[in-house]
This record gives C-alpha cells, structure tokens and sequence, in this order.
C-alpha cells in the first residue's frame, strides 16, 4: 500500500460513489478554498493492485510558515468500521505528510456518535460509535471534545429529513405548526423562485450579517459549484396581487358560508344542532376577521410594493441525490409571511420528486431546553420531520508530536482556519 497525490479527476470519481461522500470532500469546494488562502491537496491510498481504497482532500494554510495544518472538511473518506484500513491509512498518510512539514491534520467525518430521534433523545439500541472514537484515540488521534453548540468548524449536531417517500407523504410528515405556516404563506400571495449570478448581490444582502465571508466568496462558491449544477440560489417573493385576490376570494368565500349559518341558526328548532351551529358561527366571524384584515395589508402592500418584494432567501448544494441548505436569510419586517418555511418546503418538494433521499438543514445544537438561546433554530428545522444527527467530533491527527503540543503552536492552530 501507498499514498499518492491524486488528480482532481481520479478523486472525485473516487469520492462521489464513497459510502460517506459529502459535498465538503469534492475538487469543487478544494477549488473554492484554493482561492481564499488555503492549497488544496488530493491524496489516495493504493492498495497493492492500485485500487484506491481511500482519499482525501486536505485543505493547506497558505500563511503559517514551514509548519503546516491540515484540514480535512467532513474527514477522511475511509471505510472507518474498518479497523485494519484506518490503521495503514493512518500510518501511511501520517508519514506521507511529515516529509511535508506538517504539524497536524484536523478531521471531522460525517460519523454518527449515537442515534437520536426527532426531539433529540437517544434511541435505545440505536447506533453507537463510542468504541470508533476509543479506537481512532488509541491510532494517536487528539479528541476535541462532545461540543453542544457551534465551537467546530463545521456543526457536530445536524438535523436531517429523509425525502425517500412521495413528497406528500414528507410533507404530511411536517409538524401541525410548520403546515399551517406553509399554507398561511401560499395564502399571503407568497410565491418561490430561483435566482442567477445575477441575483447574489440580493441574496448576500440578507445573508451578509449571518457571516464573515464577503460577497466575492459566494460568487466564486456560485461559479465552481455551478459548472457541475451544484449550485441553486432560491427567493421567496411576496406577490401583493395574489395576496388581494386570495384574500378577496376566501373573504367571500367565508362571507357566503357565515350568512348561511345565520340562517340555520334562525330558523334551527334542534337545541344541540342551534348550538352547534353557533360554535361554527364564531370560528367563521374570527376566519372573517382575518380575511378582511388580510384583503386591508395586502391593498397596503400593493400600494407600497406594487411590482412586489423579495423576503426570503436560500443557497442550496446539490451532491449525489443529497441537497444541503448552505445559508439562508429573511427580512424580519415580513416575518409573519412565513417565507422562509414555504420556501424551504417547495426546495423539499422539488428535490423530493426528482429521487433526492436526503435534505441537509445544517447546524442545530445538542441543548435541546426550552430555555436554550438556540431553541427556536432546533424548533424550526425540527418542524420538517428531521431527525436530530450527531457526529463523533473532530479529531487531529497528529504528525508532530512536538510542535503540535507547544503551547504556542496549538493556540495557533485553533485560530488557523475560517471554514465555518
């Protein structure tokens, strides 16, 4: 067996059919990163018929001097229940890169560490990777700890809905909440649709304060990532002339159903039936009230935004049948138009359709209280049906013991990257 540096070719077509592929191990992001300060390194371990049996992209700061750290985005893409194999590629890799000057290499695979429901409790039973994390520690692997919120550099605690079922089915499997909130923003005359290079000034004008990264990082994660159509920009746009006439017509819709009631109610000589009559009486003056006061703030807007206005925003990464919500922003003026749920659930519906097995929603945190800052983010990405994922960690895999553990190197290595 041995490592080798591989073309960009021969890892992606290594990368794409691995049991852990993820969009973080492809050229296209190596080549994002490759223009904003880091070296982006292929290497594959070959085994004695010159098969590769593993890779990875190692990302290289540019700006450390003779010493150099790695990172391996979402690990190393190795069978990892595969004891054998994570020994040779360990002790391979590891020699391979101190004849490289490196200190160390941080991984962070997208490895469950045990099972968890939908409300985050650990299911009994389930899977459990606390013996993977005793072994890769036992391979000279530093842990860095079980973190509950976003201290990584990509987030240990995800939330994940499967869409291997008919998207109506994903849909139904929505929380009660979140397809109230859907229908509530189709009725408001919310409308979803897709963006070009064009609109990525829009779209970083509600995702700049969500970030560091600038303008420019985007329009080249746009222009890599869309050479492969793996890039797709989404909007949620309120439509003020579908919003007057959805309105106008449940308005009178109601109106004609309340001035039925009226009538059976008068003319109603059943106790039980009048009273039951009443009841759907008041629920129709309260859905009148909303009607009437929807038809008011939809002329308002006309009036405001007559040609309509953008509220919502998402970038998503397409990655063998995976989608991954990269970012999104809303304008919290519009909060109550829901347009971040609708649109998120038409990419869900979209991706649904076409075979996609798996939506991405990105980082939860592990503090599952009520009285957590961070619970209405796990509420919300909850309210798609998705289950609570929690990974084993990062790791470093240490190449030089020394100067890894010199003080003044390691406080340096913990500031190096800016891969969030």
């Amino acid at each position: 067996m041995q490592i080798i540096e591989l073309t960009k070719e021969d890892f992606d077509n290594f990368a794409f059919n691995h049991i852990n592929h993820n969009f973080y191990q492809t050229s296209q992001y190596g080549s994002l990163m490759n223009k904003h300060g880091f070296f982006d390194l292929y290497v594959g371990l070959l085994d004695d018929n010159h098969n590769i049996i593993g890779a990875s992209l190692i990302l290289v700061e540019e700006k450390t001097g003779p010493l150099k750290y790695g990172y391996a985005p979402r690990g190393f893409l190795i069978d990892y229940k595969d004891t054998d194999l994570i020994m040779n590629f360990t002790k391979l890799l590891r020699s391979y890169l101190s004849r490289l000057g490196f200190v160390c290499v941080k991984i962070d695979p997208p490895i469950i560490h045990i099972e968890r429901d939908n409300e985050g409790n650990i299911i009994p039973g389930g899977i459990n990777n606390e013996g993977l994390i005793t072994f890769l520690k036992r391979c000279g692997y530093e842990h860095t700890g079980f973190n509950l919120y976003f201290e990584n550099l990509k987030p240990r605690w995800n939330a994940i809905t499967k869409l291997d079922i008919q998207s109506e089915k994903v849909f139904n499997g929505f929380s009660k909440q979140m397809r109230n909130k859907i229908r509530k923003s189709y009725r408001k005359g919310v409308t979803i649709y897709k963006g070009t290079r064009d609109d990525l000034k829009l779209f970083y004008s509600f995702i700049s304060k969500k970030h560091t990264r600038k303008l420019n990082y985007y329009l080249d994660y746009y222009e890599i990532f869309s050479k492969k159509d793996m890039f797709e920009l989404f909007f949620a746009k309120i439509n003020p002339t579908v919003f007057i006439k959805t309105s106008k017509r449940l308005y009178e819709k109601e109106l004609e159903k309340n001035n039925e009631l009226v009538e059976l109610i008068k003319t109603s000589n059943n106790p039980n039936a009048k009273s039951n009559y009443v009841n759907k009486k008041i629920n129709s003056d309260r859905l009148l009230a909303i009607f009437k006061k929807d038809v008011a703030n939809a002329t308002n807007l006309h009036r405001t935004y007559p040609n309509g206005v953008v509220i919502a925003t998402s970038a998503v990464i397409k990655y063998n049948k995976e989608i991954f919500f990269l970012i999104d922003g809303y304008d919290p003026k519009f909060k109550s138009f829901s347009g971040n749920h609708l649109m998120k659930w038409a990419i869900i519906n979209e991706f649904s359709k076409k075979g996609y097995l798996y939506a991405h929603h990105n980082a939860i945190t592990g503090d599952f209280n009520k009285g957590s800052p961070y619970y209405g983010l796990f509420t919300f990405k909850k309210g798609f049906n998705s289950k609570v994922t929690e990974y084993i960690g990062e790791f470093d895999m240490i190449v030089n013991r020394q100067a890894y553990y010199t003080k003044r190197q390691l406080k340096a290595f913990k500031n190096l990257f800016n891969l969030k």
